[in-house]
């Protein structure tokens, strides 16, 4: 008897816990919204699309061009992938050389008509990381390629809607013309703090956003391992899209999907990030703000650009001329902000 009591009350417990656990699966999934939908109207305007989009993309454009995409070699890439897969590595549009900057046009092109990508090429690219397939696109954007499509939630999206994955290993294509030798879109792009300060004199109004995380944006930590020194550019506004230096939490869910950025959007409008300014996202070397790029384009900021410097560029040229590349530290309109504008043996 004593054992069956027992019994009793283990399952009795089991049962609890399971219904807590339920009801607890089932809030946080409440919790979850969705930029992106499947009724969605797809245009070349639209950049970030559902798994079930990109496969109808694929079948009404029998020339796209599938890029998986991530530092070096994608992981598990060979044990399956969408079907048609070339991978793509980050290597292949910044380097260190570069101080992770975009590489120059001429090189930009080559390595994408290496992946067999032109100009007119559709064009979609995911990864498991959503900052690194922006990244791609972006560099993709800037240069010309009129139609780039990014898969919302990546290979894991793709999988949860049922589509099939492939192990085989596909070769890209190669292409010889891209199609232009002009970059379309330089209006997008301010590579270096120099860049940054011209865009700044020519509209004093215009509002660099930090995508970094709070802690990094008030320098308590520079958030990057060959990174020593913290802070940033005099004049940043926290923009609130990372929680960390590898990621953009505050604007994805827990499966890597893009939320409603309703929030976030009424958050940037308090800082007078809005539609009608001229807006300049940043990090520290340029991943993470590409995301904010293309959602900030969708939703109907017409004058949005990446300064790709960043924090690592910035930081450089502070050390060599600190009153023209002054930085800040801390929280705007608080006791502990502060400008430097000498070169701080703390930092």
């Amino acid at each position: 008897m004593h054992k069956f009591l027992k019994y009793l009350g283990v399952a009795a417990c089991a049962l609890l816990a399971g219904l807590v656990l339920a009801r607890t699966s089932t809030h946080a999934a409440s919790k979850e919204s969705h930029f992106v939908k499947e009724d969605q109207q797809v245009t070349e305007n639209t950049y970030y699309i559902t798994a079930k989009q990109a496969q109808q993309f694929k079948e009404q454009n029998p020339n796209a061009v599938v890029l998986a995409v991530a530092y070096g070699k994608v992981p598990g890439f060979s044990k399956g992938h969408i079907p048609g897969a070339v991978q793509m590595s980050t290597n292949d549009v910044e380097s260190q050389a570069a101080k992770w900057n975009l590489l120059d046009a001429s090189q930009l092109r080559k390595n994408f008509l290496k992946k067999g990508v032109t100009a007119d090429t559709p064009l979609i690219v995911y990864s498991p990381d959503i900052s690194a397939a922006s990244r791609v696109a972006f560099a993709a954007y800037y240069l010309g390629v009129k139609n780039i499509k990014i898969i919302d939630g990546g290979q894991q999206a793709w999988k949860k809607a049922g589509l099939p994955l492939e192990k085989k290993s596909v070769q890209p294509k190669k292409q010889t013309d891209f199609g232009s030798n002009t970059v379309a879109h330089p209006e997008a792009y301010i590579k270096t703090p120099a860049d940054l300060l011209k865009a700044e004199k020519k509209n004093p109004d215009l509002k660099l956003v930090s995508t970094r995380s709070w802690k990094e944006y008030i320098g308590d930590i520079s958030g990057y391992s060959y990174i020593k020194e913290t802070g940033e550019p005099k004049g940043s506004i926290y923009g609130r899209v990372s929680k960390s230096s590898s990621d953009v939490a505050y604007l994805t869910n827990a499966d890597g999907t893009i939320k409603d950025p309703k929030a976030e959007l009424a958050y940037w409008a308090k800082k007078g990030i809005t539609p009608d300014q001229e807006v300049v996202f940043y990090c520290g070397t340029g991943w993470r703000a590409c995301v904010p790029f293309f959602l900030a384009k969708e939703e109907g900021f017409k004058n949005v650009q990446l300064y790709d410097g960043g924090w690592y560029q910035w930081n450089m040229e502070h050390k060599k001329d600190p009153k023209k590349y002054p930085v800040q530290k801390g929280e705007p309109g608080t006791k502990n902000f502060k400008v430097e504008t000498t070169v701080s043996a703390e930092r």
